[in-house]
């Protein structure tokens, strides 16, 4: 029988709750103690409904009505959460999506070929650092390069995750695989992201001890993976973890929180330099006693790391900004959509 302890809930239990495995076009799938319910948004949800982050995403707890004698129900309230994984949806528009939520560790998963790449992991911490969860680095496909290569690729990460843990997951093997498991036992949950086909179903797979999810391989052309999953879903392995596993992210926009913790904790050398310059609106150019520049000059600092620092700055700050009149926008209509009730419950009851 599976627990809400089990499931990773430590609130107070008052009717029915369940986390939600998947989701599709507001039709979700729960996971509560008295089996898998599957439940919509309540109507006045989705009327008092403002930001788009407060929509239930995978790893969230509800509560439930249930329908008699069935399995089905509505979701009337959206539980506290303790942790969500947020980006910048894709496309234009300005919008936050809910990757995962009450997740306790971030799997970053990026596979030893082509698919290596220091900026897109850079990001991944960043945002792994600012929703609160343990990230930890998934080099897969492993036995694609040699040990040369290997210590390359430590090298380039060390600049960017000097305290993050990183195996090297090899699919033929378990290698790590133990390693793994003993972090995801009851109570405890994970998210596993990363691009399209670079062996995260293999991975879960694994992690489950047997095959739960489809599998492609390699393409032998350009060394990329083809892409299998489709949706976001989250197991429940034998060791009584959570796994959640998300769709390969073609791109990953950061989004701001606000506080942007993220992007403190991966440069928290670069703004404790920032924090040591001698004025406190250094522009970090020509200005004496700039920490950031002796950095440079003793080649503490590289000129790229605080480049890259500076574009995360502006495109948060930009966000930001986005997100605020977006929000504006919708509480203007959630304003006129009320007001245009109002009018007409008086003309009906003025009839």
């Amino acid at each position: 029988m599976i627990t809400l302890k089990q499931l990773g809930y430590t609130g107070t239990v008052n009717g029915l709750i369940g986390r939600i495995s998947t989701q599709s076009k507001g039709i979700y799938k729960a996971i509560t103690e008295e089996g898998t319910y599957l439940v919509s948004l309540k109507g006045t949800f989705k009327y008092d409904l403002v930001a788009r982050i407060d929509i239930p995403a995978v790893g969230d707890f509800v509560s439930i009505q249930p329908f008699p004698s069935e399995k089905r129900g509505i979701i009337t309230e959206l539980l506290p959460r303790h942790q969500a994984f947020i980006r910048q949806s894709a496309g234009t528009e300005t919008k936050p999506q809910v990757i995962s939520a009450n997740v306790d560790f971030a799997f970053l998963a990026m596979s030893c070929n082509d698919n290596f790449n220091i900026n897109r992991m850079e990001r991944y911490l960043i945002a792994a650092w600012d929703s609160g969860v343990n990230p930890i680095i998934l080099l897969t496909k492993a036995d694609l390069v040699n040990d040369l290569d290997k210590e390359i690729m430590l090298a380039e990460l060390s600049d960017i995750a000097a305290d993050v843990p990183i195996y090297f997951m090899n699919m033929h093997t378990h290698d790590h695989i133990e390693q793994l498991r003993n972090l995801l036992q009851p109570n405890k949950s994970a998210t596993i992201l990363g691009s399209s086909g670079i062996g995260k179903s293999t991975l879960i797979n694994k992690l489950m001890g047997q095959e739960v999810m489809a599998t492609q391989e390699i393409r032998q052309s350009d060394s990329k993976g083809k892409h299998t999953t489709t949706h976001r879903e989250l197991l429940i392995l034998p060791t009584g973890g959570v796994i959640i596993d998300t769709p390969g992210m073609r791109e990953f926009q950061l989004w701001s929180t606000g506080e942007n913790l993220g992007l403190s904790t991966e440069f928290e050398d670069i703004e404790s330099l920032i924090a040591s310059c001698r004025f406190n609106d250094c522009s970090h150019t020509t200005e004496p006693d700039c920490a950031v520049n002796q950095a440079f000059d003793d080649g503490s600092l590289s000129h790229d790391r605080y480049q890259r620092y500076q574009k995360y700055q502006k495109e948060l700050a930009f966000q930001e900004r986005r997100g605020n009149e977006a929000l504006e926008r919708l509480e203007r209509e959630k304003w006129k959509k009320n007001s245009a009730i109002g009018r007409q419950n008086r003309m009906k009851k003025g009839r």
